[in-house]
Order: structure tokens, then C-alpha cells, then sequence
């Protein structure tokens, strides 16, 4: 056999491997992009960079070869929480891992060190601190017979990440203990001098360097500016009810304020900066994790490691530093691959905030943050679609622009017709201001505003005072942040000094054509619904999706992990689509592995049969007689579990007292008001639901006819939930029975 063929043969039985790890283990079928070739190189014992967005699956392509090789992986993390989090899920899916850091017992670190003695782990986590055990450390390992040295985040070994940690400088001395063994880097986000900075770092020899693409077409981003931003806020979480989502601040004072009127209005949030005690810190980001509680409102120190893949929404209220920061922080909606938002509300003090936190900076460090940070406000005010601009950012295209994926593609906008004109007034105006004011005092001279400071510069006198006294304020903020953006325009110093540039000086003189964007108009809260088209359930399965979440959510408190680590959303919403009854048949959703099969098959085809059983049943179903009256369905029988909770609601308590007093999830509370509402015949439901959704609901009933409750819960563009739905359906039936 030729060196060829064998090589070709070599590489055919690693894929069948990969292949079968993967199913087994994980319950995927296919690779991501770019996975496979990061795989083999793993297997080949050639070094390699890997940058992959958030989402793209980098932890796979270090742990589906370890389970191929033989001996121990050795995988650098930056977080215990990130260490934590991987070695449970890699527990649950039947994988032997451990992790070596400070929060364990000295008879913890004993046990883990015999079982890497026994050759038992296939994972092992260390934190870049622990490299300075040295000698201890390296025989440990040595002990493992280490595979490869897997070096996660890898962007903090560069002080030109955003993300710098000093002790990743250290992990050179790592090939110096073991140099007949590869390494590997993984990150989300490496600009070019970050990538030559981390091969350097790590001493990665001639590496296979695999960069995916860094759109993530399952995101939504809309950006706009800060107008009533608690009511902007409330409209990206209303539109994910129960669903987990991040708010980034940029000060802690931010952070605090956000979230205790988030808590006052009665959202389950909570904050996290560096400024709190670490004990409460971490009690809220597992809170987080372990879905008690809904949102974490946080500032830039949350997030890096952070590996919940259900996150719906990611909102920042203020710019982020850098793009770079602002890639990494919406990857994390979204992980799972299914559609989220992220939404972004600016204000004019943002990047002076950024400016003073830089004042502490050294020059040079100083003039690149500065330089990251008009790129930022520059992607703000920009006309293009945004998946465009950030691959673009990153060095790559887009072959056409996303369509749906953002607000410049989906809104329809428009640009002024006469832009020309309007820059040359705007230009024409700081120019005659000297070139020594800033956004928001051109603005006030172009509306023509009498105040002190500008009569006493005497720019009331100028030729271009109040040229623009009927535009508001918002727009012609907007027009100038957005010939900033097209390069008409610079900024200077702390304040943003406004300059014209070289670029400028030919659109005055009308040799060039910009583009100003016309107003859009404010949206309402109930538009703001409708901002993406994209739905992370399918449709019919709503209400079984919703169960398959609490059952999760049960198993995972019964087992104090988190509830993604039994299985993700999308697992979860396949479950919904394909329907399951069988085990091969739960085999086959993607997601669902040997292991997890075994331990959870049972539960959850469980809930799929019974769901399919009351979907057939006439239960759900609102008949119509020839005479148009409503004949009584079939009805499953009242449990005693429901019953025994009649008296409560006797009583007049709500859904959440009983909730709280049983300490049962709301559904299972729901279903016991259902049985009550039918065995006491009540035909009134405005004790729980507001009169003109009843009326509403009625209507409906009325109209369609044998409307099921998902027809009525998509009739209502899933504007009225199924708990409403059930109970004014109730109280219909019963109505119409007396």
C-alpha cells in the first residue's frame, strides 16, 4: 500500500470514529463547520488554532478526539465556573472528566489524583494558575499519560484580546514539560494580530490555523438610541416570556439601578459586577444558570464561560468597548443555534464613560482603545446591514446582506433624499463653529437654540444657525453619528470634538454623495413584538415544548445541575417536532446520546405518549352542534392530586400563592384550576383573567371554529399565553353547557 493510500485509509477510520463518538456521546449526527478538520487535527498531533464564533461548537473539537485517543487530555480553562460547567456535561453524557482548582477538598484532590493515576480520566481541567505547581503538577499529569493540551479562551494569553489574563504567558512553560505532545488553541474572536499573538504565546508549532465564519445567522440585532429605556427594556423581555436573557451596563451603578427596577416590576433578575461579594456573585450567576432566576443584569466581568446555550435575549444599554467585546457578549444568545436578539441602546455619554475608564490606560494601549471604541460607534451609526459589518470587521463577507437578521434589512428603511444637502449644512456648521464643539452643541446651533453658550460665542449669528430648526434633536444626532460612520467626519479628545476630514472637505464642495437615513418612527411595545419573524418553537408545539422544559427543569433540581445540562432547547424543541414514542426513535433526536437515553428515555417518551394521547382525545376541542351550540367534550378524569387543592382555591387564592404554598411549578398549578374550574361549573373567569380578554377570547371562540387552544394561541400571535387561553375556555364550556 502507497504512504498516500495508507494516509487516505488513516483518515477515513478517524472520521468513522469521530463519527461514532459523536453520536454516542452527544447524540449529533453531523459536524459543524469546521469541526471535523479541527478533530483530525487533534488526531494527527499537529498543533492547531481553532477560531470559532460562540455557538460554533468549539468544546467538541478537543473532546470528541479525547475520547478517541488514548491517555488524558489536558485542557486549560480561565474559570471554575466554565470548568464546572463542562465537567458535568461531559459526566452527563457518560465521560470520565475532572477538574483540579481551589474550590476543592484535600480528599477531593486525593480522589481525582488517584483515578488519573488509574488512567480512569479522559478530561482533566486545570485553571493557568495551577501551572505554577511545576514539578507536582507534572508528575500528576505524567501519571495520566496526557494525550494533548487543549488551551480554551485562548485569546487571554494576548494583551491585544480583550480579555488579557497574565498567567495564560505562562503556558509556554507547558511545552517545555511535555514536547512530544500537540496543542491546540480555541477561541471565538481573534483579530489577525490576536491569532500571530497567541501561536507566539503558546509556541504553536507551523499550526493548522481553521477560522469559521463569523456570521451567526440565528441572531436578530437591532440597535437604536436610548429614548425611555426602561419601556425598551420591558419590550425585548416581553417577547420571551420565561426565557433567559442577559443585560450588559457598563458601570455597576448601571447594573444596580437596572435591576432593581427590573425587580420592582416583577421580573426575576439579578446583578452581577465585581463590585459584589464574591459569595453572592456566584449565588446569582447559578441562579442564572440554573434557570430560578430569568435575567442578570451585569457588566462586562460577566459572561466568558458562561456555556448556557438557551439564552434568548442579550440587551446592552451602552456601547461596548469593542466590537471584539460585542461579538463575544450577543454570542451568548443563542449557543444552541436556535433564533435570539440582541438589541443595543446607546446614548451620547457612552463613549465619554469608556474614555475616562482609559485615562488609566499607557499611551499606546490607550490609542488603541480609543481607536476600538470609534469602531463601535461607528458600527452603531452605520447604514449597512449589520451581519455584514461585523464579518466584515473580522476580515470576511457576507455574499448578500442577512434579509431578516437585522434592523436595517427588516425595516424598510429609507435614506433622505436630499442628503447631499443636509450634510453640506451640518458640515457647513462646524465648520463655521471652528472645528471645536462636539454632537450635541452643533446640534443646538443647527435647531437655532437661544442659550447662553452659544449667544456667547456668537454663534446665533452664524449663517447656519437654526438651518435645521425643523428636524428634532434625534435626527440630527443620528445624521451626524452617521457621516462619522461614512468617514465625512472625525472626533477628538475626550468630549468627541467634531472634525471635518479630508473625506469631508470634497462633500462640501459636493463631490462625493452620502447617505443620511430618513427618521423611522417609534415603535410600540406590541410592534417591538414583531421585530424578527423568527420563532424558536415550532408551530403546534408550543404547549408540549413548554412541558418537555419542566420536566426537565424537575430532573435537574432533583440532580442540583443545571437544567441545559440534561438537555438543551434544541434537543428539546426536535423532541416536539419528531415526537418520539420509542427508544431508537428518541435516539434519533439530535441531541439525545446512549447515555442520556438510558437515563432519561423513559420520562420524557413518557410525556411525549401522554401528550399525543390528550392531542387525539376531543378534550382539547371546542365542538359545534347543528345549532351552533356547544356540545360537552369528553373529558379526562379530575386526579386526587387536584382535588386535594380545590380548597385552596375555595379560599380565592391565586396561581402563585398556590404555586408557593405547594411548591409546585405553574403548569401542574394550572392544570389543577382547570379541574376545579370544570368540577365547580364556573362559568365566570374574571377573578383570574381581565374582562375584555374574555370578551376577546370569546370572540374568537365564536368565530372559529373547533378551535384548538394552539389555533387560538396562534390566532392571537402568541400575544395571550395558553394559561389565559385554558381559563376563559373553561369557563366558555361550562357557559354554554348551562
Amino acid at each position: 500500500m502507497t504512504r498516500a493510500a495508507a494516509k487516505s485509509d488513516q483518515a477515513l477510520h478517524s472520521r468513522k470514529q469521530l463519527a461514532k463518538v459523536l453520536k454516542d456521546y452527544w447524540g449529533y449526527d453531523s459536524f459543524h463547520e469546521l469541526q471535523l478538520p479541527a478533530m483530525e487535527s487533534v488526531l494527527a498531533d499537529r498543533d492547531s488554532l481553532v477560531v470559532l464564533p460562540t455557538g460554533g461548537g468549539k468544546s467538541l473539537c478537543y473532546q470528541a478526539p479525547a475520547m478517541c485517543r488514548e491517555g488524558m487530555a489536558i485542557v486549560i480553562s480561565p474559570l471554575i465556573s466554565l470548568m464546572k460547567d463542562q465537567v458535568d456535561s461531559l459526566r452527563e453524557n457518560g465521560i470520565s472528566a475532572a477538574f483540579i482548582n481551589s474550590t476543592l477538598t484535600a480528599q477531593e484532590k486525593w480522589e481525582i489524583a488517584d483515578q488519573i493515576k488509574g488512567r480512569e480520566i479522559k478530561l482533566l481541567y486545570l485553571a493557568p494558575e495551577r501551572i505554577q505547581a511545576r514539578g507536582q503538577l507534572t508528575r500528576l499529569i505524567e501519571s495520566g499519560n496526557p494525550s494533548f493540551v487543549a488551551v480554551d479562551e485562548a485569546h487571554c494569553v494576548s494583551q491585544w484580546g480583550h480579555d488579557f489574563r497574565p498567567h495564560y504567558r505562562e503556558l509556554k512553560s507547558l511545552r517545555e514539560w511535555f514536547p512530544e505532545i500537540s496543542f491546540h488553541g480555541y477561541t471565538a474572536t481573534a483579530t489577525n494580530r490576536v491569532r500571530a499573538d497567541i501561536i507566539e504565546q503558546l509556541g504553536l508549532h507551523e499550526p493548522e490555523v481553521l477560522i469559521g465564519h463569523f456570521d451567526r445567522p440565528n441572531l436578530f440585532y437591532r440597535i437604536a438610541q436610548r429614548d425611555n429605556l426602561l419601556e425598551q427594556v420591558q419590550g425585548v423581555i416581553e417577547k420571551f416570556p420565561s426565557r433567559a436573557g442577559v443585560i450588559y451596563c457598563i458601570s455597576r451603578k448601571e447594573v444596580e439601578r437596572v435591576t432593581d427596577q427590573l425587580q420592582s416590576l416583577g421580573y426575576r433578575a439579578a446583578a452581577y459586577h465585581a463590585g459584589m461579594d464574591d459569595a453572592q456573585r456566584q449565588a446569582n450567576q447559578d441562579a442564572f444558570i440554573k434557570d430560578e432566576i430569568q435575567i442578570i443584569v451585569a457588566t462586562v466581568a460577566f459572561g466568558m464561560g458562561i456555556d448556557k446555550p438557551d439564552v434568548r435575549f442579550v440587551i446592552h444599554i451602552g456601547i461596548p468597548k469593542t466590537l471584539e467585546n460585542y461579538q463575544q457578549e450577543t454570542g451568548r444568545a443563542g449557543r444552541d443555534g436556535l433564533n435570539s436578539e440582541c438589541h443595543l441602546f446607546f446614548g451620547g455619554n457612552d463613549a465619554r464613560t469608556w474614555k475616562r475608564i482609559f485615562s488609566d490606560q499607557p499611551p499606546t494601549l490607550q490609542q488603541a482603545s480609543l481607536e476600538s471604541l470609534q469602531t463601535v460607534v461607528d458600527f452603531c451609526h452605520s447604514l449597512d446591514c449589520r451581519h455584514r459589518s461585523l464579518v466584515e470587521h473580522f476580515g470576511q463577507e457576507l455574499q448578500e446582506d442577512c434579509g431578516t437578521g437585522c434592523d436595517h434589512c427588516t425595516d424598510g428603511r429609507e435614506f433622505e433624499p436630499d442628503s447631499l444637502r443636509y450634510s453640506q449644512m451640518i458640515l457647513s456648521s462646524i465648520y463655521r463653529q471652528g472645528e471645536q464643539f462636539a454632537t450635541s452643541y452643533t446640534v443646538r446651533v443647527l435647531q437655532g437654540r437661544a442659550d447662553d453658550r452659544i449667544r456667547q460665542n456668537a454663534h446665533d449669528e452664524l449663517t447656519t444657525y437654526g438651518l435645521l430648526r425643523d428636524k428634532s434633536q434625534e435626527t440630527i444626532k443620528a445624521w451626524i453619528g452617521q457621516l462619522v460612520s461614512q468617514g465625512f467626519l472625525g472626533t477628538s479628545g475626550e468630549f468627541g470634538i467634531l472634525k471635518i476630514t479630508e473625506k469631508g472637505g470634497k462633500l462640501l464642495r459636493g463631490e462625493v454623495e452620502p447617505r443620511l437615513s430618513m427618521p423611522t418612527p417609534k415603535r410600540s411595545s406590541s410592534a417591538s413584538r414583531k421585530t424578527s419573524s423568527k420563532s424558536t418553537v415550532p408551530a403546534g408545539s408550543v404547549e408540549l415544548f413548554e412541558e418537555l422544559r419542566i420536566l426537565r427543569t424537575r430532573i435537574a433540581r432533583e440532580k442540583s445541575v443545571a437544567p441545559y445540562l440534561i438537555f438543551g432547547d434544541a434537543a428539546l424543541q426536535d423532541m416536539a417536532s419528531k415526537l418520539p414514542t420509542t427508544e431508537q426513535e428518541f435516539l434519533e433526536v439530535s441531541g439525545v446520546g446512549t447515555k442520556k437515553c438510558e437515563q432519561y428515555g423513559e420520562e420524557f417518551l413518557s410525556l411525549i405518549r401522554n401528550s399525543l394521547q390528550q392531542e387525539s382525545s376531543p378534550s382539547e376541542v371546542v365542538e359545534d352542534s347543528e345549532e351552533g351550540q356547544n356540545v360537552e367534550p369528553s373529558r379526562r378524569p379530575i386526579s386526587q392530586a387536584s382535588l386535594r387543592v380545590f380548597p385552596l382555591f375555595d379560599e380565592g387564592k391565586s396561581i402563585e400563592q398556590v404555586c408557593e404554598e405547594l411548591g409546585r411549578q405553574p403548569s401542574t398549578v394550572e392544570k389543577y384550576l382547570v379541574d376545579y374550574l370544570r368540577a365547580r361549573q364556573t362559568t365566570d373567569a374574571e377573578r383570574w383573567v381581565r374582562p375584555e380578554i374574555i370578551s376577546t377570547v370569546e370572540s374568537a371562540l365564536e368565530e372559529l371554529k373547533s378551535p384548538r387552544l394552539k389555533d387560538l394561541f396562534e390566532h392571537f400571535e402568541e400575544n395571550i399565553d395558553y394559561t389565559t387561553l385554558r381559563i376563559v375556555v373553561e369557563c366558555y364550556r361550562n357557559k354554554m353547557a348551562t
